[in-house]
């Protein structure tokens, strides 16, 4: 039996789910799939992403959801890598990408549904069928259920965003049933989905692998699940309150802008029926987990996790209240080590990158580059590039991401320390530093802020009090602002793209001079 599906008026209960589920395994066999084929989804959120993915789990086919943000060439590529014997897509999306499918590639086109085309805008003509594609609710209705018994996939496959190069995919053998059972608590226990009943909304795209998963485990273990369609604060709280949802997953971004609704409007909902609300994917500002602890009570659970090992760190808030700033402590099969540049671990405290050792590990490669893991690999540890700190108590802390590290005039200058700093001036809502190429210091800081609505910003007051807090080398050469920093989908501040922006936009100047 699985979880009510809801999604602005529509929904699907338990027992039409599963027998939609059965009738797209039933065809998917009849178009010749077998264990071990895989099926691409290119789709916002929306029902049919939940039944092919079931449908395919069913059957032993692994189910690949792509991220739609991504274009042509790389959509292209992913296919091919993993030889997609089908693609389901929404109309829009299709049009853009229709040419890059490979002819032995099968598609299933569906129609964006109402509150999809209202969230995104989209226009009649976007929305206008592709030829030479097959109808997804035709095509279910008239497949026969499936009656073969379940199957299990060999393995699971995700692809990342490819944000420094070829997106990378990320491929995961089940292993042995006690290990799957294993990986799987760990997850659903940083998810606060052992904590019962389960009606969660959920508010990130689906071809994320951290909303992903929180998805299918809702509509397994779960008595509701709501798709927002777009992450909308008002509309949060009212779901929240309509429907008594208890469980979500979020990421810092999404606390920020319910934080900045207005007090009277956010008094004006009932938040009482949440327990579980779960956040990870970026690093939280201290006040604004705070804020949210005060409002919502002590039901915020913390992760860390990466798509290649899954949880690393969970962190109740009875647990961040005692140890502010921290991600949390590994949980059973896993452990972490801090080691500096030449993979000593260093003493309790001190910062270096962190190394962490799972009982997953050796299961995990990827996708036609198996090569490629060993960049991650430390022996019998894997590294995802963080540097951090341990305490005594074990638990953990995030700096910064190893490469983002700076090197100006000799010194090794975490982004992240600034970035803090900023963070405690009263008019900076949000902030990110990079580091740019300097012909006399190697590199010099970038620091771009995000203001308060309203808040009045003097960028060289700023950059004076920082430099008193920081001294001269951790001082932002340079430093903007924006009223709205540029994000991705999950939550995280488009860092790359923002520091390409600037070197692009100072080429100019840099060429003249």
């Amino acid at each position: 039996m699985y979880a009510t599906l809801i999604s602005g008026s529509r929904s699907l209960d338990g027992d039409t789910l599963a027998q939609r589920v059965l009738r797209a395994a039933g065809g998917l066999a009849a178009w010749g799939l077998r264990p071990g084929d895989v099926v691409a989804i290119l789709m916002r959120n929306d029902f049919p992403v939940l039944e092919m993915t079931l449908a395919a789990n069913r059957a032993g086919i692994v189910a690949v959801p792509l991220n739609w943000h991504a274009n042509r060439d790389e959509i292209a590529f992913i296919l091919e890598d993993c030889k997609a014997r089908v693609l389901v897509a929404h109309t829009d999306l299709l049009k853009g990408v229709a040419s890059a499918v490979p002819e032995a590639c099968k598609v299933l086109e569906a129609a964006s549904p109402p509150e999809i085309r209202q969230a995104y805008r989209l226009s009649d003509a976007s929305c206008t069928a592709n030829p030479g594609t097959v109808d997804y609710e035709g095509w279910l209705q008239a497949s026969e259920p499936s009656t073969a018994l379940p199957v299990a996939a060999p393995a699971s496959l995700l692809y990342t965003s490819g944000t420094t190069g070829r997106p990378k995919g990320v491929q995961r053998a089940n292993g042995t049933p006690e290990l799957a059972a294993k990986f799987g608590l760990r997850v659903r226990l940083a998810h606060g989905q052992e904590i019962r009943p389960i009606r969660a909304v959920l508010t990130g795209p689906l071809y994320h692998s951290a909303p992903y998963v929180y998805a299918l485990n809702s509509l397994r273990f779960g008595e509701v699940l709501v798709l927002q369609p777009r992450f909308d604060a008002d509309d949060l709280l009212d779901l929240v309150e309509r429907h008594r949802l208890s469980h979500m997953h979020v990421v810092p971004t999404m606390f920020s802008r319910l934080l900045d609704l207005p007090p009277a409007r956010r008094a004006a909902f009932d938040t009482s029926t949440l327990s579980a609300v779960t956040h990870g994917a970026a690093m939280c500002p201290r006040d604004v987990k705070q804020a949210m602890i005060d409002w919502w009570g002590p039901v915020i659970i913390e992760y860390y996790a990466g798509t290649e090992i899954g949880v690393i760190a969970t962190c109740t808030s009875e647990e961040w209240l005692s140890h502010p700033g921290t991600v949390g402590k590994a949980p059973e099969g896993v452990r972490i080590a801090i080691v500096d540049d030449e993979g000593h671990p260093v003493p309790i405290g001190d910062k270096g990158e962190i190394l962490v050792h799972a009982d997953v590990a050796d299961l995990v490669t990827y996708h036609n580059r198996p090569e490629a893991l060993t960049e991650l690999r430390r022996g019998e540890w894997i590294t995802l590039g963080d540097v951090g700190h341990l305490d005594a108590d074990g638990f953990l802390w995030i700096s910064d991401r190893k490469k983002d590290m700076v090197i100006s005039g000799g010194v090794n200058i975490l982004p992240a320390e600034l970035e803090e700093e900023a963070m405690k001036l009263p008019e900076v809502r949000d902030c990110v530093a990079f580091g740019i190429a300097d012909r006399d210091l190697g590199e010099v800081l970038v620091l771009v802020v995000e203001p308060h609505a309203g808040a009045r910003v003097d960028l060289e007051t700023m950059r004076a009090t920082l430099k008193n807090r920081l001294g001269g080398l951790r001082c932002p050469r340079f430093l903007l602002s924006m009223p709205v920093l540029p994000r991705e989908d999950s939550g995280k501040i488009a860092r790359r793209k923002l520091k390409q922006q600037y070197i692009d936009s100072i080429a100019p100047s840099s060429a003249a001079a």
